[in-house]
């Protein structure tokens, strides 16, 4: 090691350039000959320098080779990665851009839109030795970036293979393809594309000289990351220091290559020999000596006057690690104004960050920290700033940019500032204000002195002509605020809820061109909440139309009041809601789910949950997929997430099916986001949990269960999943979380092993069970039905417990008012209370049914829900003896059910209770045959006959599939015996007797006992 001063250091630091002029001749004549020739260059120059026997059809490895390299590692070599995995993925994950919009105080909208790269090419060295840390490194922060397709090259060995280990990497890191092409070559081919490489947008990763100057020559087509130079350490070491553990970070970068720049700066003179003589010492040990010992005969050893000169000389060289072995090493870490990265104290070497850290190891060299950053989400995104401009507010920024426009002498910017200027007067641009705003122009361009004025266009300036048009929509608040708002009701039809204006679009349908910040490059308006999901507030005495419970217990809600009361003495409304009362609600939300707390994210209702989901791993996937009809807000959520939307139509008296839904998935490519609603609003039918356990088979999707209405169903999918479960479950998720699917062997279901963390998630740490959360899924509750708390809008989810943080780090501080948490305490504190009442509800429900069916054409659809989907249709004959077959379908179940959720704290999970709603979705309901045709007009006749009864219920004017059917609420004894009563004599009414004892008979002549 050289002795220098810090004068010398600057002035003879050789800073060697990433490549000699020769060698970027090479690169560029490949480069060139790939360009032109494609497939047929690539494989000559991969034959000539890696493996002589590569056919042409293996320059691409086959799609299920990482995954089947993952599944056979050893298991201590997959721990280490994934354990790797999971720590780069959840240092990254902190720091992906988001968009971001604002309205100026004039009401001008502005605001920057991020948007993932279409396709990176990601290069990682190989041939003699094996780089998985950098496969981790470069393609975890891209597919956190949200990436839509991820290329691999790397050299193959001489036999052609890869190493397994990058391949398990490739795996875990979700890189969708591997080339086996390495060099200048492989950069060729990333960066124009040949018959088998498509072309990137953006190639990063390390390599050799070759490698970096082939970056440069394609650095005009491309983006690249940097241009990568010889490694670089260079350690400050205080008093405190220990010579042999700096000597040991200075070796472990040495061994990287002879050029490699290693030193030690300190004012401490006798800690400086005394590393010295380590560096002997450790490197007659080491295996690459050779190596080492030429970087560290360049490297140099450099007393300062203080351990400041040390720091400030530090930031000047830039390197690309910056070991801070001092005193209160963040205190000067506050000092470093430049380095490729940081290491703060004794327990930090450098190695750390090289493989298991979580911070980046493709960091700038030679000087260039100066300038660029380490390897992050940043680097695969663009970013596109907007401005829309509002009539009120153009007199914020048009004076300012018009007396600008006059000053650098371009008349045509100016009048195209003047133009919008004019109608802030109360002309509006348009057909109708045409000749207005052509004298508006005229009058603009004779004040900025006309196109022919002196002092014309300055050099290299083009002239922008004035641009007419109406002013672009703009978005309201970005993805934290993504819900629209309600329609409002059609005038004149009160019964009919809100038109579906702003609804999602047909099936098949582009999606609408800027639709949220997160759909297109120009934000539009969030589309408004479909009719399907809001319901009209309007009075009626009896409310069977929004699936709303019975109220609470006199005593329970006596108690509730109480409780809001001390609430308010002890601080609210003033005060923000404390954290120990969220944290309260969150611990009974655990208990009463049996998952541990790590596991729940609280929501105001599951709607915020819902957008949270599609903003963070929506925005991974290629679309959002659902049968139809279900519940609404999924496609309004998507739209405004800018998540393409698929609705899988699935007739309505029928379950959804793996076969409805497989072929959709199949042809999506990429990762895809499921919503499974589980019973389904609106028809009240739960798939079966063979469709559950097909979709959780698959690599390629993300499945979201919601069950708001688990409790009458009597059963969950969370009943098949341990009560506890490690807090981190080893880091599985951060992977999996990332959009990692590892390559898959997929038939055509499209099922496949996962490619992810798929063994350790499952059982990975002693004492918890196997397959107690599987990593692709999210579990979406809610208070509002069975606990009776519509107005409090408390709403949770269950997941690993690195998705549910990522979910929660979307949400709102304070996403939950004191009130609510308040309500949401009392009743989860007497869940037992609830639980019952939701097993009446079932028993009232299946009574309902029963006596439902005996109405002439009125057909009650088997439900697991709060809830009963009716189909009316014009009765032939008497109907009563096909009703009452209809009637029983699933109760036997339901009773089975009901004794398992009362033995339970969850929603239940006797298997029976789904039984008969699973077997009658996929009946005639009773009947040999087809069902017959639903008749709207008379289920509207049969609507406005309730509403003037004062009993308000559903029907689904904007779903086609639901036209002739009506959605009725269960409610009390009481309730549904006025909706019987009701029915009966509008169906006199309409020239039908129904077969049950007459209107206003009561429910103890139509069978079965109050609950």
């Amino acid at each position: 090691m050289r002795r220098l001063t810090p004068a010398q250091l600057l002035a003879e630091l050789d800073r060697r350039q990433p490549f000699a002029p020769e060698v970027r001749e090479a690169a560029g004549a490949i480069v060139d000959d790939v360009r032109r020739r494609g497939d047929e260059a690539l494989l000559e120059y991969t034959r000539r320098w890696d493996a002589p026997s590569l056919a042409r059809e293996e320059l691409l490895l086959p799609p299920e080779a990482p995954a089947r390299a993952l599944a056979g590692l050893p298991g201590a070599l997959r721990a280490a990665l994934e354990q790797a995995a999971a720590r780069i993925a959840a240092y990254h994950r902190r720091f992906v851009p988001e968009s971001v919009a604002w309205t100026d105080e004039a009401g001008n909208r502005l605001g920057r839109v991020v948007r993932p790269l279409d396709r990176v090419g990601l290069y990682v060295p190989g041939g003699r030795a094996a780089y998985p840390s950098t496969v981790l490194m470069a393609a975890l922060p891209a597919r956190l970036a949200g990436v839509r397709e991820i290329l691999l090259a790397t050299p193959p060995r001489p036999d052609g293979t890869v190493p397994p280990v990058v391949l398990a990497a490739a795996a875990l890191a979700g890189v969708d393809r591997v080339i086996r092409a390495g060099g200048a070559q492989a950069v060729a081919a990333l960066a124009y594309g040949t018959e088998t490489v498509p072309a990137v947008d953006k190639i990063a990763g390390p390599g050799n000289a070759y490698v970096t100057a082939a970056k440069a020559a394609v650095a005009h087509r491309v983006g690249i990351d940097s241009l990568a130079g010889p490694s670089e350490i260079v350690v400050v070491a205080g008093d405190g220091a220990d010579p042999a553990w700096v000597a040991a970070d200075l070796l472990a970068q040495a061994e990287h290559d002879p050029l490699a720049v290693v030193g030690c700066l300190s004012p401490d003179g006798a800690l400086l020999e005394a590393v010295a003589a380590e560096l002997d010492r450790q490197l007659a040990g080491t295996p690459r000596a050779a190596i080492a010992a030429a970087a560290l005969e360049r490297g140099f050893l450099v007393q300062t006057a203080s351990l400041a000169q040390a720091v400030e000389l530090a930031g000047r060289l830039a390197p690309e690690h910056l070991s801070l072995q001092v005193r209160d090493p963040e205190r000067w870490l506050g000092q470093v104004r430049a380095a490729g990265a940081v290491f703060l104290g004794p327990y930090a070497p450098v190695a750390a960050g090289d493989y298991a850290a979580g911070t980046n190891h493709i960091l700038p060299t030679g000087g260039a920290a100066r300038f660029q950053a380490a390897l992050g989400p940043e680097a695969f995104v663009r970013t596109i700033p907007f401005f829309a401009g509002s009539r009120e507010g153009v007199r914020a920024w048009a004076p300012a940019a018009r007396t600008l426009a006059e000053a650098e002498g371009l008349p045509a910017h100016a009048a195209s500032v003047a133009l919008r200027e004019e109608p802030a007067g109360g002309g509006e641009p348009g057909p109708a204000g045409r000749q207005s705003a052509g004298s508006a122009g005229s009058s603009a361009l004779a004040r900025t002195g006309g196109p022919g004025s002196a002092g014309g266009p300055a050099p290299g300036r083009s002239e922008a002509g004035a641009a007419g048009g109406s002013r672009p929509a703009v978005a309201g608040p970005g993805p934290r605020g993504a819900a629209g708002s309600p329609g409002a009701d059609p005038a004149g039809d009160p019964r009919r809820g809100p038109a579906p204006d702003g609804g999602p679009a047909p099936e098949g349908a582009p999606a609408a061109a800027g639709s949220g910040l997160a759909g297109a490059s120009l934000p539009a308006p969030v589309p408004a909440v479909p009719a399907g999901y809001t319901v009209a507030d309007r009075p009626a005495p009896i409310k069977l139309d929004a699936n709303e419970a019975e109220p609470w217990p006199e005593e329970l809600r006596r108690e509730l009041v109480r409780e809001l009361a001390r609430a308010l003495e002890d601080g609210a409304p003033h005060r923000y809601p404390p954290r120990l009362l969220r944290k309260a609600v969150r611990s009974l939300v655990a208990d009463y789910a049996g998952v541990p707390e790590e596991a729940v994210v609280l929501g105001n209702g599951s709607d915020e949950l819902v957008q949270a989901v599609l903003a963070t791993i929506g925005r991974r996937c290629t679309a959002a997929v659902a049968p139809s009809p279900t519940f609404g807000y999924y496609a309004a959520a998507a739209a405004a997430a800018g998540v393409p939307y698929r609705a899988v139509p699935v007739p309505p008296e029928r379950a959804v099916e793996l076969d409805d839904l497989v072929p959709v998935l199949d042809a999506l490519p990429g990762q895809k986001l499921v919503f499974l609603c589980r019973p389904n609003n609106p028809t009240g039918l739960s798939c079966s949990p063979e469709v559950v356990e097909g979709l959780l088979r698959r690599s390629d999707l993300w499945l979201v269960v919601d069950e708001a209405y688990a409790e009458f169903a009597g059963q969950s999918i969370l009943d098949g999943l341990g009560r506890t479960a490690p807090a981190a479950l080893s880091g599985a998720f951060d992977g999996a979380f990332s959009g990692a699917s590892g390559g898959t062997s997929r038939g055509s279901s499209g099922t496949a092993s996962r490619g992810a963390f798929s063994g350790t998630a499952r059982g990975a740490c002693s004492g918890h069970p196997a397959g107690w959360a599987p990593e692709h899924l999210v579990v979406l509750r809610t208070l509002s039905k069975a606990f009776a708390l519509a107005g409090a809008r408390v709403g949770y989810a269950v997941a690993a417990p690195p998705v549910a943080a990522e979910l929660g780090r979307w949400l709102q501080p304070y996403n939950l008012n004191t009130m609510s948490l308040v309500a949401a305490r009392v009743a989860l504190q007497h869940r037992a209370v609830f639980l019952k009442r939701a097993a009446a509800t079932r028993r009232r429900r299946e009574r309902l049914r029963e006596q439902l069916s005996r109405l002439p054409g009125l057909v009650p659809l088997p439900s697991q829900g709060n809830f009963v989907l009716v189909r009316v249709e014009e009765p032939a004959g008497t109907g009563g003896e096909a009703g009452s077959g209809r009637g029983a379908g699933g109760q036997a179940g339901t009773a089975a059910g009901d004794q398992a959720a009362g033995r339970g704290g969850r929603a239940g999970a006797g298997s029976g209770a789904g039984t008969g709603a699973e077997a009658g979705s996929r009946t005639s309901l009773g009947r040999p045959g087809a069902p017959p045709a639903p008749d709207p007009v008379r289920a509207a006749a049969l609507q406005d006959a309730l509403a003037a009864r004062g009993i308000a219920v559903r029907s689904f004017p904007w779903e086609p599939s639901l036209a002739g059917y009506l959605r009725v609420t269960v409610g009390t004894e009481e309730e549904n015996a006025a909706l019987l009563d009701a029915l009966a004599a509008a169906l006199a009414g309409l020239g039908h007797q129904p077969q049950a004892a007459p209107a206003g008979s009561g429910l103890s002549q139509r069978g079965g006992s109050p609950a």
